[in-house]
Formats: C-alpha cells, sequence, structure tokens
C-alpha cells in the first residue's frame, strides 16, 4: 500500500547531486553541478499557479503529463537538527554524561534531488510506475536530462526504460501517501475478525488447562513431601505428567491461531483502498472547472424570473457540457477558462 493506494502512485526519489564540478556551457566557467542544478529548478516554468503569475507564463512542463496530480522537486543539502537526545536529567548525572559535549549529528555526504511525485495509476498499480516514467520522459525529455544529469549514476541514459531503471535504483518507499478522494467515506465490509472466536475459546480452554495444571502439579509437589500415596496421589502425578504436554498443545494451538489472524491483519493492511470515482486528474480538472464558472452563473443569475433562470441554466449547461471532458480546465492552471453563454 504505501506506494500505491486509491488508484494513486505516490512516488519518492532521492537522487544523490554529483558533488565534481562542470564547465557551464552559457558562461564557460566551473560552477559546481549543485549550483547548475539549482539553477535550472529555480528557472522551470510554473504556468498560471497563482493569482499575480503573468498572463502569458509559460506552461510548467509537467501540465503535459495529464497523470500528474502534484509533482514537486527540491534539493536537500542536509538534515534538520533537532537538538540533543532527550534524557533522564538524574540518570545522565549518574552516568557523567557532560551535556556540553556535543552527541554525534547525521549528515549527508553528498546533497540528494527529492524528486516527488502523486499520480494517476489505473488498474492494480503493477505497471504505474514504468507508464507514469515513460509519459515523463514522452513530454518532458529535455528537462529531465538537465535536472538529472546533474546526479550521481545519470550518464548513458537515454531511453525510457533506462530512465525508468534510474528511478527504479533512487526510488525510496512512501510510508505516509496524502490521498483524500473518498468524501462520503469507504465502505470497509464486514468488520469482524476471522477465527477471532475460535481464538477467544482457544485461549480460554489453554488458560482454564494451565490454570487446573499447575493445581495438579502444587498438589502432586505436596503429595510427594508429606509421602502420601493412594489413588489420588497416582491420579495428580499422571495430571502433572500428562498436563504439561496438553498445555504446550493448547497453547500451541492457540498461538498458531493469533500468529494466522496477525498475518491476516497484516495482509489486509497492505491492500490499496479502491480508487475514488472521479478521483484521476481529468475528472478532478473538470469539476474545477464546472464550480468556478457555476459559481460565475450564480453570480450573474441573482434576481432572474423563473423563465429567464430556466433558459440561462440550458443556456449554461450547453457551454459548460458537465457530461463532457471538453471544455475543461488545463493542468496547472488555477483559472478556469470562462465559457460564455446567452445572454
Amino acid at each position: 500500500m504505501p506506494n500505491f493506494d486509491g488508484g494513486h502512485y505516490f512516488l519518492t526519489v532521492l537522487a544523490p547531486v554529483r558533488t565534481d564540478t562542470m564547465i557551464d556551457p552559457i558562461v564557460g566557467r566551473s560552477r559546481s553541478h549543485r549550483h547548475l542544478l539549482a539553477q535550472k529548478l529555480a528557472l522551470m516554468a510554473t504556468g498560471r499557479q497563482t493569482e499575480s503569475s503573468p498572463a502569458d507564463a509559460l506552461p510548467s512542463p509537467f501540465s503535459g503529463n495529464t497523470l500528474n496530480h502534484l509533482v514537486r522537486f527540491t534539493i536537500i543539502d542536509g538534515l534538520p537538527y533537532n537538538g540533543r537526545i532527550a534524557s533522564d536529567t538524574l540518570v545522565e548525572t549518574a552516568r557523567g554524561d557532560n551535556p556540553l559535549v556535543p552527541q554525534p549529528v547525521d549528515r549527508l555526504t553528498t546533497p540528494y534531488l527529492l524528486f516527488a511525485a502523486d499520480v494517476d495509476a489505473p488498474g492494480d498499480g503493477s505497471t504505474a510506475l514504468r507508464a507514469y516514467t515513460g509519459k515523463l520522459w514522452a513530454t518532458m525529455k529535455e528537462d529531465l536530462l538537465v535536472i538529472f544529469g546533474h546526479c550521481v549514476g545519470f550518464d548513458g541514459i537515454d531511453t525510457p526504460d533506462k530512465f525508468h531503471d534510474y528511478i527504479r535504483l533512487c526510488q525510496v518507499e512512501t510510508t505516509m501517501p496524502f490521498n483524500d478522494y473518498w468524501p462520503d467515506g469507504l465502505a470497509v465490509g464486514n468488520p469482524a475478525l476471522p477465527a477471532a472466536s475460535l481464538l477467544k475459546w482457544a485461549a480460554i480452554v489453554a488458560l482454564g488447562a494451565f490454570g487446573v495444571w499447575a493445581l495438579a502439579l502444587l498438589l502432586n509437589g505436596v503429595l510427594t513431601v508429606v509421602r502420601q500415596k493412594g489413588d489420588f496421589a497416582r491420579a495428580m502425578a499422571d495430571a502433572a505428567g500428562w498436563g504439561a504436554i496438553v498445555v504446550l498443545l493448547l497453547f500451541a494451538v492457540m498461538f498458531i491461531l493469533a500468529y494466522g489472524l496477525y498475518r491476516w491483519i497484516i495482509a489486509k493492511g497492505l491492500t490499496p483502498f479502491p480508487a475514488a470515482p472521479g478521483s484521476d486528474l481529468p475528472s478532478v480538472l473538470k469539476a474545477l472547472f464546472v464550480q468556478q464558472n457555476f459559481t460565475r452563473f450564480v453570480i450573474e443569475a441573482q434576481g432572474l424570473d423563473e423563465a429567464t433562470l430556466q433558459a440561462r441554466f440550458d443556456a449554461f449547461l450547453a457551454g459548460v457540457k458537465p457530461g463532457e471532458a471538453e471544455p475543461t480546465q488545463q493542468p496547472g492552471e488555477i483559472r478556469a477558462p470562462t465559457v460564455d453563454w446567452a445572454r
């Protein structure tokens, strides 16, 4: 589930940045790969993503890929320092620890390029990464060559398959994916745990048998000490001997059932949630498009009589086409295109 869940693939890549230098092809001077990488990322087009973006802003290269929900590049130069590892002051004093002596601090030997993406993944997710990397290569190959060209081990990457293999090599598991496209909740089905009742009774029988065996063991020890003989003494001796075998078998059955239930819970936890209806990027963009234009419609329709309102709404539906893929909002844009309907 961590990388694939709810019809989405959550990609996290950490690629080590090269620490040597190269000749800047523009200025002809020696520059570090880290500096040139930061410059490339800073100059990448972002499209009209905010109200202050210029009307003629170049579209983001990721907008050509309709699988992207969220994509981020950033350079990680070092790890955050959260302070000393907390411990009890009295324990530190007893051990002779000096709080003024610095503790070991984790450091990176090289900067890392973080590439994180949340993308649509139709099907079971088994081919999602290959489909996504292939789409990236087809839509923004030149940018990828420059960006990852500053990373270790990217030399010779010149095909979609090689790019996919490189991404897999640098991929780390996404352990906390963000996915919230189930506004009405997700049906969980039957919440009962399989074999839970059987496990409960197995535990009751095993603990009960252990109690009886412990009592028989105690009585057998007392009777042995006082040198008591007879049928009751022999019965307690037999119960103490055979009881150990019975108790071990019962506890073995109980632990087997518990382990089976544990593995079932783990398997269920690793099962991805199904994709929510309308959670793919084209559907989300269409919803945003309808929402923004409907807001305009509501404002314009204030005070209209019933007949005029009905005619205006019919014109709105004809222009916006809620049930069709087009027209729609473009990827990477904060504003949907304005649709004119009959006045």
